[in-house]
């Protein structure tokens, strides 16, 4: 019996989180491939991961590089978006607003791009997950107006 190996693809998994949960994944059974814009940043990583994991520069904030690199990869079986961008960050009540939608384009459009881009070849029983910090780095506002952190 041939035992399945699963490709997951992690959009921002050159450092971070990102980095982090490559590390968690490879292991038998489990193909992990990287990407980042930053080529050395990206590179530096892949070494770290050692000769299981791939590796794909690109910007995910620029929609003709998100499809090229989908259309090349092929089918895979799971997608995390763990791209980031750091306007929009901070405590809620102090946020300039126009400083909020930065930070939608710098991270979420993005990671919408890709989840778009990569339908056409995910695998139908596969998984899509997003990691993000929040516009409120784990803050959340209660109905009484109090603060809360959030896991």
């Amino acid at each position: 019996m041939t035992k399945t190996i699963e490709h997951t693809v992690i959009i921002g998994g050159s450092s971070g989180i990102g980095l982090a949960t490559a590390r968690k994944l490879l292991g038998p059974g489990m193909k992990v491939t990287i990407t980042g814009r930053n080529e050395d940043k990206l590179k530096s990583a892949w070494k770290s991961l050692g000769s299981a994991a791939g590796k794909v520069a690109f910007d995910a904030a620029k929609p003709d590089e998100v499809r090229q690199f989908f259309e090349s990869l092929g089918p895979f079986d799971h997608l995390v978006l763990a791209a980031s961008g750091g306007k929009g960050l901070g405590p809620f009540p102090t946020l300039d607003l126009s400083d909020i939608g930065c930070g939608v384009e710098e991270k979420v459009r993005p990671q919408l791009s890709c989840l778009q881009a990569a339908l056409p070849t995910l695998n139908k029983a596969g998984s899509v997950t997003f990691i993000s910090n929040g516009f409120m780095t784990g803050q959340v506002l209660t109905c009484d107006g109090g603060l809360r952190f959030a896991a």
